[in-house]
């Protein structure tokens, strides 16, 4: 999801408080954990003249569980006018954003197909991409300029689906009808387009699993800026559609596309569309991850280093969140956090380790509110109280792992973890799951870091002590949070000039002596998060 340069990319859980009352994620019920989407097949008129949608969602599904009743998700204000489960016309109920339909006996562990004709006004966003629905623009040109967004409140704000981030569908058709002669936009492969009384439907086709909010459109009059980049030395189709008055600047674009994919590509393992594109569609609002069609409305603006941040932010979402992905919203911080860190690893590599200590301290620890814990309890849904925590305490936690377990454990999990076989299907993962990995790679019981960092909001305290004795200043050091045995460095000016020591503390008190006229500086790199408890003598 999109970043502001300071306040980097979402007050999660304000979101909700003056936009949609609809989120994502939480308890799936009986009905729900019985079925298994495999393809969402969209076709949808939109009229921008009157913000009004119509037609029919195809959804292909695996009965798993008895059940006497269907559930799939639909903001309230649409109208359904037809119901059918492999061609039979079907009653149903729609109340509470759910669609109810009673069962007609059909088979278990067979594929079926379930269509639901619709039409109404979807939901105007007050403040895209944070809060979900429509933003009905008009360019320079006077054409109509349309985006969606819905990771937030969820998919179902526009089209009926299973919202639930555990059920990743394996493909998704995408076909989109819109007045001519604006163009519409989406995920995948074009395979189409087909032009009838002034009206063009556009057929796109995205043959990798994706999740329910990742499937999107976009409508504009764009001309289409593209190029062949070279991933890893794969080709790769890289284009951005992009509105005329905007378009100068884009090849400038494109060309810093090709340089960050092969950053996260080195970082993290090939991109993982190689056979589709990375795709940016201009759109009337900063920014969000569509999986092979990036939302892009930054208007080419640069961080003080140099380089933009909403590219390279949403981009690496096509890694983390679009490919690697949580079944519960409570790992979010997966998503965002991994996500966040790359930002770091990059600044790193492009402009040293005395630039990253910096960004690091301006960018997360000046933002984390410590208020709840990054990872809450199972079944969350999108309104997560952790707010920005889940990206910057989660980034920085992360910064913490890599000083703990070393630089290239780190590094090299990171990219393993992205590929490796998961419990879950479709590359879905869990901080469990995340956690286990990190402890069989180091061989130790890491527990009581996660614990702490994840699992609790608070910081952990460091108890100091100090006391002179003669010409000597004598500190002892020691974790209060029980079983905490984070290391910490100490400088300070000794006999042979300056000296760095880590120190390995637990909960007893480990003694440091200097010379009592010399000061000392603890996590000199502003590796750690904690608070101090000081008592001083």
């Amino acid at each position: 999801m999109k970043i502001q340069t300071l306040f980097c990319h979402l007050f999660f859980s304000s979101v909700f408080l003056n936009g949609l009352d609809l989120s994502s994620g939480g308890v799936l019920s009986k009905s729900q954990a019985s079925i298994d989407v495999h393809h969402y097949d969209i076709d949808l008129r939109v009229d921008p003249y009157k913000r009004f949608i119509s037609g029919k969602v195809k959804i292909k599904f695996t009965l798993l569980e008895a059940t006497s009743v269907f559930e799939f998700d639909l903001y309230q204000s649409f109208t359904i006018s037809g119901v059918l489960i492999n061609g039979m016309n079907l009653d149903f109920e729609h109340k509470n954003h759910t669609i109810f339909i009673p069962n007609p006996d059909i088979d278990l562990f067979d594929t079926h197909q379930l269509v639901i004709k619709y039409g109404g006004s979807p939901p105007v966003a007050k403040r895209p991409p944070w809060d979900g629905g429509f933003t009905w623009e008009t360019s320079e040109s006077g054409h109509p300029w349309v985006g969606v967004s819905c990771q937030g409140n969820g998919a179902h704000v526009w089209y009926p689906c299973k919202e639930h981030p555990s059920d990743k569908a394996d493909s998704a058709d995408i076909k989109i009808t819109a007045p001519d002669p604006i163009k519409a936009v989406a995920n995948g492969l074009l395979v189409s387009k087909k032009q009838k009384d002034l009206w063009t439907t556009w057929h796109w086709k995205t043959q990798y699993p994706i999740s329910t909010y990742n499937i999107n459109f976009t409508l504009g009059g764009f001309n289409v800026v593209e190029k062949t980049g070279y991933i890893l030395n794969k080709p790769l189709k890289i284009v951005y559609y992009v509105l005329p008055e905007a378009e100068k600047g884009a090849v400038e674009l494109l060309n810093l596309t090709e340089e960050y994919l092969n950053f996260y590509a080195n970082s993290f393992g090939q991109y993982p569309w190689i056979k589709e594109k990375f795709g940016l569609v201009h759109t009337p609002y900063w920014g969000m991850e569509h999986q092979t069609i990036n939302a892009y409305g930054n208007a080419y603006k640069k961080t003080k280093l140099g380089y933009d941040f909403i590219l390279f932010h949403e981009m690496g979402h096509e890694w983390w969140g679009n490919y690697l992905s949580v079944a519960d919203w409570s790992d979010f911080w997966i998503h965002e956090g991994f996500d966040t860190y790359a930002e770091a690893m990059f600044v790193e590599e492009k402009f040293g380790w005395d630039m990253a200590i910096q960004f690091v301290d301006e960018r997360y620890k000046k933002n984390i509110k410590n208020d709840y814990p990054v990872v809450m309890d199972k079944n969350g849904t999108t309104k997560n109280p952790a707010g920005n925590d889940v990206y910057y305490k989660g980034a920085h936690v992360l910064h913490m792992l890599r000083y703990l377990i070393g630089d290239e454990i780190f590094r090299s999990s990171l990219k393993e973890y992205i590929s490796m076989p998961k419990e879950l299907e479709k590359n879905q993962t869990s901080t469990k799951e995340f956690i286990s990995l990190i402890e069989e790679n180091t061989g130790l019981d890491l527990q009581w870091f996660f614990d702490v960092y994840l699992y609790q909001g608070e910081l952990p305290i460091l108890n100091v002590k100090e006391k002179f004795l003669k010409e000597k200043l004598l500190i002892d050091f020691w974790w209060e949070n029980k079983g905490f045995v984070m290391p910490i460095e100490i400088t300070y000016n000794g006999h042979g000039g300056k000296t760095t020591r880590k120190l390995v503390l637990n909960n007893k008190p480990h003694r440091v002596a200097i010379n009592k006229k010399e000061k000392y500086e603890l996590d000199p790199d502003h590796w750690l998060l904690f608070d101090t408890n000081r008592d001083f003598k």
